[in-house]
């Protein structure tokens, strides 16, 4: 903080509330563009080789369209962000400083006074002198102590400063990145006509980028993903409204209609063991809904983001990861005859407490029917492919705008600082990011680690001790499935 640094909450979330509202309004206005532009290039009694080159031209302003919506639309969140995290409490640079100058003159004339007074008492010929100045010494040495602590007061309110500064700090950055795109792509428009005639370029870069703009897992909020214990520790440790929720969640599914509460303990116990491609599926979710939380709450019944005690936005994953669960674990797929219809099978697990996990054709099955019946239409792809292949291919599906679940056995993971995170057995996670050096991104246990799909244990899985190695990935994309 600086002397001349100047926060009013207040003033802040007003003006913040004014963006949000201009924003929103202009996003009706591009809607409105886009409906337009659909209509207009849709219309099939229109017919000819110039229409042709116009629905080109007007099918990469749509484009265009589309980036200026998610700038908004990031905008909106980094405005909502910005406005949470100013707190209450009016921070004024010249007033605190001040008050910090001051506090350190008075402690400093206060522990001149103290010396005074005991030096005066070493001199002192009277006892009752003596005791007087002792008194005094120790008076003014609790004042030096008081001055301190309040030096210290005023201090924490530079910190509380400096931590807003540095919370919002990576703010608007998103918009930064997707207008470049916007001017790159009018430039790229302006500059496409051959003869007259508008001429679509299909390697323009500009393109996929504008479509990978947005593939981020709630980075906006500063979290790193979901974790499958965290429903469990949450029963365990949360309030009585939390586990209130909880309880009537699970109650609403048929299957645990019926469960006591050391039912529940157990089912959540259950989630822990082999809930990681459930957490890849909430990643998802929320990667593709944290920049539409009222859409969100429209589709699924409850808001995506919760506040806690302190004012701070989190998101509520753990809603989430126990509905995807609650809804379609232990689901399949059976066909009788011409006929296809669902079952539970209730002898899937291994016991009570602990699963078998989920399979990438469970994964497929169940991701796509807890979607289908929100009505929002999702499809899963298993990308073949070979472990020196994987970290390419997830650069493409991401290019094409895709999130991507990775899957390994056995788990070889690095976190931030280097140390590595292993295990025995099979574990899915959700990829976030491509390294420089051919490392893989990913959130696991809400945190971020990486993996190295060079690793022996993938490339020659005959040389490792576990016989079944594999590095898989499955694409995901919302939307109807291409033609």
């Amino acid at each position: 903080m600086q002397r001349s640094d100047y926060l009013n909450p207040a003033d802040l979330k007003s003006q913040c509330t004014g963006a949000v509202r201009r924003m929103e309004e202009d996003m009706l206005v591009l809607e409105a563009v886009g409906k337009g532009i659909d209509t207009f290039a849709g219309d099939p009694e229109i017919e000819s080789e110039s229409f042709d080159a116009l629905k080109q031209q007007l099918a990469d302003y749509h484009m265009v369209i589309e980036a200026m919506k998610l700038a908004n639309q990031a905008d909106v969140a980094d405005f909502r962000c910005l406005s949470d995290s100013a707190g209450s409490e009016v921070l004024d640079g010249e007033r605190i400083f001040d008050q910090m100058e001051n506090a350190l003159r008075m402690r400093e004339s206060y522990l001149t006074s103290e010396e005074t007074y005991k030096s005066k008492m070493k001199m002192a010929r009277e006892a009752a002198l003596t005791v007087y100045y002792q008194w005094k010494a120790r008076q003014y040495g609790a004042l030096a102590k008081n001055s301190e602590s309040l030096y210290e007061m005023w201090r924490r309110k530079t910190e509380r400063f400096d931590e807003i500064e540095v919370w919002t700090g990576g703010l608007f950055k998103d918009s930064e990145g997707i207008t470049a795109l916007i001017r790159k792509g009018m430039t790229e428009i302006s500059g496409a006509f051959q003869n007259g005639t508008y001429v679509q370029r299909e390697d323009d870069e500009w393109r996929r980028q504008i479509m990978n703009a947005g593939v981020r897992l709630a980075m906006g909020f500063e979290d790193e993903g979901g974790d499958q214990n965290a429903p469990y520790r949450l029963w365990q440790r949360g309030f009585d409204s939390d586990r209130a929720y909880m309880r009537e969640l699970i109650h609403s599914y048929e299957e645990y209609a019926d469960y006591t509460d050391e039912e529940i303990e157990e089912l959540l116990m259950k989630l822990n063991s082999e809930g990681c491609g459930y957490v890849a599926f909430a990643n998802i979710i929320v990667d593709e809904y944290r920049r539409k939380d009222e859409e969100f709450k429209r589709i699924f019944g409850y808001p995506l983001f919760l506040e806690n005690v302190n004012g701070y936005t989190y998101v509520d994953y753990n809603r989430l990861i126990l509905d995807i669960y609650c809804a379609v674990d232990n689901h399949k797929k059976v066909k009788n005859l011409w006929q296809e219809y669902d079952i539970y099978d209730e002898n899937e697990d291994i016991s009570p407490v602990s699963g078998r996990g989920t399979t990438p054709e469970d994964r497929i099955y169940r991701f796509e029917r807890y979607m289908d019946s929100h009505d929002v239409p999702v499809r899963i792809e298993n990308i073949e492919c070979a472990p020196d292949e994987v970290y390419q291919r997830c650069r493409e599906e991401a290019e094409k705008g895709n999130r991507v679940i990775i899957s390994t056995c056995p788990v070889r993971l690095e976190d931030k600082e280097g140390e590595p995170a292993q295990m025995d057995g099979g574990h899915a996670m959700t990829v976030t990011g491509l390294t420089s050096d051919g490392r893989i991104e990913v959130s696991s246990w809400g945190e971020k680690y990486y993996i190295s799909p060079e690793d022996p244990d993938y490339t020659s899985p005959e040389k490792s001790r576990t016989q079944n190695a594999y590095i898989r990935i499955q694409s995901v994309r919302f939307g109807e499935a291409d033609e």
